[in-house]
């Protein structure tokens, strides 16, 4: 007991339960020998489906026990009635029943790989479709386990999704993931999808002629209705109505902002709504919450967030700028536009890029633009325009355009640029 004891004081809480998660599936060896046939079965059914393309997204994070991100809403478009999609979950909260498969939508599938992997190879080595193996930058599957999809003729779509930081990273896997990185862009059979500029010109550092493309993140628009709305009456009662609401949600973590919320705060007027997960100590430690004028909700369901949002006046993308800021496509500006709500957000790359977004460079710009946003985002030709932007960029064209991406054959852009000038 002291030893085990000792074991959780080292690694922390959460990284103990993984540990012994793993070790207990791997005492179920024995029972996944006398299950080989069950398990052979629903692989049979499962590959009995009608496809041409088959893509695996190997990962260590579950499908429904983090918030909604680019994973989750891009894996589920691009399955299609050709496409079969495959996302690896080890999760628990993933699944309703014994196999260990569970159908999402379409062709998409959430399924436990710790089971069915080899299976799976084995019984694709008799399928003829294209194979792809989708892995993400700052997830931590090994190169080994990627040289053995290679090794079965997986072509690897590798999606370079954030700045590979020390603040993002747990220290001991970042010498690996950077080692994986490089090697995996230097690679001419990799398909390298960047999901921001800097990200992009980074890939080009290191391999200039790179199969890359830039594919941002996007918007389920259809999940982001503008008309939705909660009917949490705490939450309701709180909200006055001579207010201008200025409100954000996701994750609350360092690169937040809080001295410029507090410069929000310190005008009455202004009521300030914050939902989302404590990712750090920040929010506890900036003070914002002593703010009477300041309400943290916390965490809310996926599909009510619009519900929240619909009694705001003005949407904040209020974060910090520094290199993993810089390299961030806010999945929210997207949501954010699709309710049709004006968008305020600090000197943010990929925010600036849209010209319907209003960027702040000072604290004082911050506020004075929130003011004066909560009068124009009443004009319905601004909120027009705004779901109009977020259409063009819903998941599923971003599906689209990795798919184009990969039957082009992730041609490179001085290639394409030749080829539409001779023509």
């Amino acid at each position: 007991m002291s030893e085990l004891i000792g074991k959780i004081k080292e690694k922390g809480i959460r990284q103990s339960v993984r540990m012994i998660s793993v070790k207990m599936k791997k005492q179920e060896k024995w029972d996944v020998k006398n299950l080989r046939g069950k398990r052979k079965n629903a692989i049979d059914k499962l590959l009995s489906r009608e496809f041409d393309t088959v893509i695996i997204f190997e990962n260590h994070f579950g499908f429904y026990n983090i918030m909604l991100q680019r994973p989750q809403h891009l894996t589920k478009k691009l399955a299609d009635e050709r496409t079969l999609v495959l996302y690896n979950s080890y999760y628990d909260v993933d699944y309703k029943n014994p196999s260990r498969i569970i159908r999402v939508a379409g062709n998409c599938f959430v399924l436990d790989l710790y089971y069915y992997r080899n299976e799976i190879l084995r019984q694709l080595r008799q399928k003829r479709a294209d194979r792809y193996l989708m892995v993400y930058s700052t997830d931590t599957v090994p190169m080994s386990r990627i040289r053995q999809y290679q090794q079965e003729g997986f072509k690897i779509l590798y999606e370079y999704v954030d700045d590979i930081n020390p603040d993002l990273i747990a220290p001991g896997r970042l010498d690996m993931i950077l080692e994986r990185h490089e090697s995996l862009i230097k690679d001419p059979a990799t398909y390298v999808i960047a999901t921001a500029t800097r990200l992009y010109e980074n890939v080009r550092k290191i391999n200039p002629a790179a199969k890359a493309a830039l594919i941002s993140n996007g918007a389920e628009c259809e999940k982001f209705p503008p008309d939705q709305k909660t009917g949490e009456k705490e939450y309701l009662s709180w909200l006055r109505p001579d207010s201008v609401k200025a409100g954000y949600y996701g994750a609350m973590a360092s690169w937040v902002d809080y001295d410029l919320l507090k410069a929000l705060a310190d005008h009455p007027e202004i009521q300030i709504i914050l939902i989302g997960i404590e990712h750090d100590a920040s929010l506890q430690e900036s003070g914002i919450l002593e703010y009477k004028n300041v309400r943290f909700l916390g965490k809310r369901p996926y599909e009510e967030l619009a519900g929240y949002a619909h009694f705001f006046d003005v949407c904040m993308i209020p974060f910090v700028v520094n290199d993993i800021t810089e390299s961030t496509s806010p999945v929210k500006l997207f949501e954010y536009m699709a309710m049709g709500k004006p968008v305020v957000a600090t000197s943010l790359p990929e925010c600036k890029k849209y010209e319907l977004v209003k960027i702040a460079d000072t604290k004082e710009d911050f506020v004075e633009d929130v003011l004066k946003l909560a009068e124009k985002g009443k004009s319905e030709e601004f909120q027009s325009r705004l779901m109009e932007c977020a259409r063009a960029n819903d998941w599923k064209a971003k599906a689209a355009e990795l798919k184009d991406f990969i039957k082009e054959g992730g041609m490179p852009d001085s290639v394409k640029k030749e080829l539409k000038n001779e023509r």
